[in-house]
């Protein structure tokens, strides 16, 4: 089981490696990910390193759903 803090950091990193210009730093748990600029594709390519670290696949109708950090820890948790 994933905790919080440890999905959070994967989330960080992922974003790093689509766009290292991105200030990630200050994420936390109760972030909202709107807030952090990503626009679609960029969001989609996050999804994507984190699939593939995790070893897992978000269905497109749970990931519409994820609004804040917290709703994305509870999708991973679920899934894994």
């Amino acid at each position: 089981m994933h905790t919080d803090q440890e999905i959070v950091e994967l989330f960080k990193t992922s974003v790093k490696e689509v766009d290292n210009n991105l200030k990630v730093d200050e994420v936390d748990i109760t972030t909202e990910i709107a807030a952090l600029g990503l626009d679609s594709v960029m969001t989609m390519e996050v999804i994507g390193v984190m699939e593939e670290k995790l070893n897992i696949r978000f269905p497109d109708e749970d990931l519409a759903t994820i609004k804040k950090m917290s709703d994305l820890a509870e999708l991973v948790r679920r899934l894994s």
